[in-house]
């Protein structure tokens, strides 16, 4: 036999080799231990096969994974006291008795409506006619039109403004915001109301919010049998030394009970101006204090008490100017740790105030989400400069008081010309952009860095002490 016919012999050989030990393997994968027949993944070549398979892809199987939906998110937005002065008032009208406000919001609406819910604080109260300003606010309904336009959801409505125009005016308030569809809370109609927790629902995650106030201006004696409208925190309003623990904690109790997502405190307590001493010499009166001053104790101790009683969010006014926020760690009864968000004070949203810094404020984001078990959590914080312009030159002689974001209105003047701003407006701004980032984020952040939100960081947990500066440290120039 020649070496040519050998080498045939072996090839031959060879594939038939290569043949039955590939049927023992496919024998193996179709059959199973027990004899049952599982299943084969038969992955056919793109351009090759059999070509008597028709109708068969000639591409790879592929497996395909159902879409994941997101997990629920929702943003909150908080701003601080909305006040309605005769300068204001002056501003607004369009005509005798006729007011519009929605062109103090138009620029800063946005940033509001970005929010799944947003929450102001209404310190003023709502009348049909004789309108007034500061000290016993009277506002006309066309101001909360204004507001559900530019995009709020809720208002609290217990502050020390109140009762500014007594029994009628709790009425004509509460009236006039279900009129407009404006939810509320903070003051009541009758006793059994003020018992009822306020809930709502944004994005399937669940709310409670409680709003009371220190004091409601000595305006106490006049409203004597109609106490019930409103919660104080001070049991005597004049030294504004004992609080009212057995009050708050019977509220958050009603409030726990619900078992909602979260809980949001909404106080109205504190010092006025606080963080101006160091601005034109425009402290308040008897604002020379340190930490063993009465008031400054009872200020943090009442926000404190909030968290103790479950507050996920302490949302605090009063003192027109804007102070620190951060996370706060809370332990719980049982041992595990909750994340908390404080906000010392929110300050004004638009006000007729104009000594530095009460015309400076900012919009808080709260976002909040659900982890792989379905708890909720506040997932981040952030914060969005604001400032309250007084005068537009394309208005001119009336003034404007109109809520600007600071950020987009700075770029605005860099891109374009921008006749409704002055020059020592845009140098504010710059300023103002110095003070909150500073105040907010920890430090100041450079006009170069300028972004359209900023994050809130800050942390302590609940045995720390408060980190609210002292008058020295304050970014305030």
């Amino acid at each position: 036999m020649t070496k040519k016919y050998v080498i045939l012999l072996v090839a031959i050989l060879a594939s038939a080799a290569l043949v039955a030990i590939g049927a023992v393997v496919v024998l193996l994968f179709e059959r199973g231990d027990g004899g049952e027949i599982a299943p084969v993944l038969a992955v056919v070549e793109e351009n090759g096969g059999d070509e008597n398979r028709v109708g068969e892809s000639h591409s790879p199987t592929q497996i395909y994974e159902p879409e994941q939906t997101p997990a629920p998110t929702a943003r909150l937005a908080f701003v601080g006291d909305i006040m309605c002065h005769d300068t204001q008032l002056d501003a607004a009208r369009i005509s005798p008795g006729t007011y519009d406000f929605n062109y103090k919001f138009r620029y800063i609406a946005p940033y509001l409506q970005a929010a799944d819910f947003t929450i102001g604080n209404l310190e003023t109260t709502l009348v049909r006619s004789g309108y007034a300003g500061w000290p016993l606010f009277r506002s006309p309904a066309s101001l909360a039109e204004a507001l559900l336009n530019a995009g709020f959801d809720m208002v609290t409505t217990g502050n020390n403004h109140s009762f500014d125009a007594l029994v009628p005016g709790v009425h004509s308030t509460i009236e006039i915001l279900d009129e407009v569809g404006l939810a509320r809370t903070g003051t009541f109609l009758t006793p059994e109301c003020r018992e009822e927790i306020t809930v709502f629902e944004v994005n399937g995650f669940t709310f409670a919010i409680v709003n009371m106030t220190m004091h409601v201006n000595a305006l106490e004696s006049h409203m004597y049998n109609h106490m019930y409208m409103v919660q104080i925190i001070y049991l005597d309003l004049v030294e504004q030394a004992t609080i009212d623990y057995e009050m708050i904690r019977e509220t958050m109790a009603r409030a726990r009970a619900l078992e909602t997502d979260f809980i949001i405190a909404s106080p109205h307590i504190g010092i006025e101006y606080y963080g101006t001493m160091n601005r034109q010499g425009a402290g308040h009166r008897n604002d020379s204090f340190d930490r063993t001053d009465g008031r400054w104790v009872n200020w943090i101790r009442t926000l404190e008490l909030f968290l103790d009683e479950g507050a996920d969010m302490v949302m605090n006014h009063h003192p027109h100017t804007l102070l620190p926020a951060e996370f706060v760690y809370v332990t719980n009864e049982d041992g595990t740790t909750r994340r908390a968000f404080m906000a010392y004070s929110l300050a004004n949203f638009v006000s007729g105030q104009r000594t530095q810094p009460r015309e400076t404020t900012a919009i808080f984001y709260l976002d909040v989400a659900r982890d792989e078990y379905g708890n909720a959590y506040i997932s981040a914080a952030s914060h969005v400069p604001v400032w309250v312009r007084q005068t537009d030159p394309t208005r001119a002689p009336l003034q404007c008081f109109t809520v600007l974001p600071v950020v987009s209105t700075l770029r605005r003047a860099d891109r374009e010309e921008t006749p409704d701003l002055r020059p020592q407006d845009i140098e504010r701004m710059r300023e103002v952009h110095n003070d909150v980032t500073h105040m907010l984020s920890g430090e100041p952040v450079a006009l170069y860095d300028m972004a359209y939100e900023y994050p809130i960081t800050r942390s302590r947990t609940r045995e720390e002490f408060p980190g609210l500066p002292l008058w020295g440290t304050l970014p305030w120039r």
